[in-house]
Formats: C-alpha cells, sequence, structure tokens
C-alpha cells in the first residue's frame, strides 16, 4: 500500500537559468525525503525554531500521507535535479477557513527546498509562481494562503515578491511567532 497518495499533474516554469519542474510526489522519492527531514537545519526553516530532533522515518510517513490525502503534492526538480518539495493543500487550519464564508475554496502553500545549493537564488520565488497559477488557474481556489515564522525574512520575501501580504501572526505548534500570509 502507498504512503503517499499521488496525482497525475505536472507542472513547468522557470527562466533562463533555471528550467523547473513540479512532478507528482509518489513513494519512490521518500529517501529524498528522509534526508531532507533529518537535516535539522532544513526544518529549522521549514517547520520552526522549536524542532530539536530529525524527522524520523515513521514521522514522515505520518506527514506526508496526511497532507497527499487533500493535497497536490509536488518534486521540485530544478535543471534535472531534485531539491525538495512543495504542496498545494486544501486548508486545514480552522482560524483561517472561520475568517471566510463557508463555501469559499480555500487552499495552502507549503514548500521546502531541501538542498542547501540551491537556497538564495531565487528559485523559491519561481516555483511559488508556478504554483500561485496553478492555484487559481488550474484549481480555481478563491483564497491561497501561505505561512512562515517571524525570523524567516528569506521566505517572507518569496512571498511578497508573488503577491501575498501580511494577514496577522499566531501560535503554532513549533513557533512563537508563525506568520500568515
Amino acid at each position: 500500500m502507498s504512503i503517499i497518495k499521488s496525482h497525475d499533474v505536472t507542472l513547468y516554469g522557470g527562466n533562463e537559468k533555471y528550467d523547473i519542474i513540479l512532478k507528482p510526489l509518489c513513494d519512490e522519492h521518500l529517501p529524498l525525503l528522509y534526508k531532507w527531514n533529518s537535516d535539522l537545519e532544513v526544518l529549522y526553516w521549514t517547520e520552526g525554531a522549536d524542532v530539536s530532533e530529525p524527522y524520523g522515518k515513521e514521522t514522515v510517513h505520518d506527514i506526508y500521507e496526511y497532507v497527499s490525502q487533500n493535497a497536490f503534492c509536488f518534486r521540485i526538480e530544478v535543471n534535472g535535479t531534485a531539491i525538495g518539495e512543495c504542496w498545494l493543500q486544501k486548508m486545514n487550519m480552522p482560524d483561517v477557513i472561520a475568517m471566510y464564508p463557508e463555501n469559499t475554496y480555500i487552499r495552502r502553500i507549503d514548500m521546502s527546498i531541501g538542498e542547501k545549493d540551491y537556497w538564495n537564488k531565487g528559485i523559491g520565488t519561481l516555483l511559488i509562481g508556478i504554483i500561485v497559477d496553478f492555484a487559481f488557474n488550474g484549481e480555481k481556489v478563491d483564497v491561497l494562503h501561505c505561512f512562515c515564522d517571524d525570523y524567516n525574512k528569506r521566505s517572507q520575501r518569496v512571498w511578497e515578491k508573488n503577491g501575498f501580504t501580511f494577514v496577522k501572526k499566531v501560535k503554532h505548534e513549533h513557533s512563537k511567532n508563525f506568520i500568515i500570509y
């Protein structure tokens, strides 16, 4: 039985320097997910400052099995190299859902660039642009949100460069100051 529920959507984008392909995430990518989720520096930027130990295989399975039931989960490839993962997920935060009328189609974006050689190169900004386009033009979402910790200025810039604006700060499981865009 599969851990990750996959799909058949592949997204393309990039610029003259970076060819970006978002491929459906599936169980064959678990070794990469284990690698990225066992790196405390990657987890610091993606999960929060309170994460003090690497995620084990069971935790990785739990995360991706749960998320993939209500999300398009992708493996990020840049110029043919797998560098991270991202997803467009049905909103699962009650406080955010409560901000909108009952039948509003709300999604959230999450991403992680696990290969540190690809940090600070503008790739996150490009790939979020690809997902935003898919969300509004492919999935016809009404509202799209993203989240990051208040100390993660790089992530904040990625969201703002893609047209997101600050909504509010909230407390979260691993963060005292979790920002909603």
